[in-house]
């Protein structure tokens, strides 16, 4: 019995030996395939910026080589975010594509910038990225001013405006006119005012006038203090700039547009204005242009919502006869948004803030071509009111804060943008 079971263990161990010296030849092709070296690594030459770009809106263009000629194939990555690609104008050896939007998800709303960006391009079958070797910097293209947000109790703005030394003036609901300095700090500035101011515009050194939709224009002397009842212009004025000799244009819902002499503190109309209702004012290159509405009964007038512009002649105590910039019923978006303030930059391009609705909250109108494109629609949300520009590169603006789930919050903002402002003469 025991030399069966010694047999019986001799030829188990035969047969399984012999499978295991039988070659299994069944298997599927590999996956992997290890002489595969890949596609060439895409390599980076040069950027355009190299070193500086605002979130969500900077064009960038990357030089280089072995990029797909497939734009689609090509991803370009900041700190792990995925650019938007320009496919139309991109090809194997150059990337066009716009900053994304990064800041805002991943850190709170005190960073307004973030260093030492990793920047990677990958192409569909290289296995290995470029990455830039040079620093570059991210910020936000929209910065929030003075700690307005968040508040509580809410300070929601009304109007901002800034003055040649970097000092930024913000009215507000609590009838306060805050200033902030250079460095972010900020502090209340004067008292006495409305809570419902509509301009407010800064002169050298310190001062500050201001107009609430009532007969007067109210002032501001330099340090600050109580606000003071300083001249009448009409029956209501909304809106006011600075001439060249640091005169004043104002208007409003007025008879006329008012010229007024500062040092002699008399006003004069310049223009008519029945009917005409305006809420924003900007004096450029020899005109003074308006924006508004028409609310008369005469038929002849067809348009009803718009910008206009009147010649300064005479002097500058003297307007010719108003002619028409822009219809707003030409505008996309025109039966839903309305003009709520513009600002120009020193090319002659208008910047329109425009009232809640589906388009953006502001708009480039380029007034020799008529033509008009969304500003900046990635990182703001309409509405955009009282924007200011004097002479830098930035835009401020009244916007509702994106981040106040809990409540409708009026905050004052800073864009940065690449156009210098059109001649700002109160500074």
């Amino acid at each position: 019995m025991k030399q069966k079971r010694t047999l019986l263990l001799i030829a188990i161990s035969l047969f399984a030996f012999t499978l295991l010296m039988c070659e299994y030849t069944d298997y599927p092709d590999p996956i992997w395939d290890e002489d595969d070296a890949g596609n060439a690594a895409p390599v980076i030459t040069s950027m355009s910026p190299p070193d500086l770009a605002y979130e969500g809106i900077t064009e960038i263009t990357i030089t280089g080589s072995n990029f797909s000629s497939v734009p689609s194939q090509n991803q370009v990555t900041f700190n792990g975010y995925a650019a938007r690609l320009d496919e139309a104008n991109s090809t194997s050896t150059q990337l066009v594509l716009t900053t994304p939007v990064f800041i805002t998800e991943s850190r709170g709303s005190e960073f307004n910038a973030v260093d030492s960006v990793q920047i990677l391009v990958a192409a569909q079958g290289a296995y290995s990225p470029a990455e830039y070797d040079q620093p570059f910097r991210v910020e936000r293209a929209v910065v929030k001013l003075g700690g307005f947000a968040g508040e509580a109790p809410a300070k929601n703005a009304t109007t901002v405006t800034a003055d040649a030394n970097g000092n930024i003036y913000v009215a507000a609901e609590d009838k306060i006119l805050y200033k902030i300095d250079s460095v972010g700090v900020r502090t209340a500035y004067a008292t006495g005012l409305s809570g419902a101011e509509r301009d407010l515009k800064a002169a050298d050194p310190g001062t500050v006038y201001f107009a609430r939709n009532i007969p007067y224009i109210y002032r501001v002397d330099p340090g600050g203090g109580a606000s003071v009842r300083w001249l009448k212009a009409g029956s209501k004025v909304a809106c006011l700039d600075f001439d060249q000799n640091q005169d004043i244009y104002a208007g409003g819902n007025n008879d006329s547009l008012y010229w007024v002499d500062v040092d002699a503190e008399f006003a004069r109309g310049v223009a008519p204005a029945e009917d005409y209702v305006y809420n924003s004012l900007r004096v450029y290159n020899g005109y003074v242009y308006v924006s508004g509405e028409y609310e008369g009964t005469d038929t002849n007038v067809t348009v009803t919502q718009g910008i206009w512009k009147h010649e300064i002649v005479a002097g500058q105590d003297t307007l010719g006869a108003r002619t028409l910039v822009y219809d707003w019923a030409n505008y996309t978006y025109a039966d839903e948004q309305d003009i709520t303030s513009f600002v120009i930059d020193e090319n002659g391009l208008l910047y329109i803030g425009t009232s809640t609705g589906s388009g953006p909250a502001i708009v480039n109108l380029d007034e020799g071509t008529q033509t008009t494109m969304p500003f900046y629609d990635t990182v703001l949300d309409a509405p955009a009111e009282h924007l200011f520009m004097g002479n830098d590169t930035y835009i401020y603006a009244v916007i509702v804060d994106p981040d106040n789930s809990d409540a409708v919050t009026t905050i004052p903002v800073r864009i940065a943008q690449s156009n210098t402002g059109s001649t700002y003469y109160g500074h």
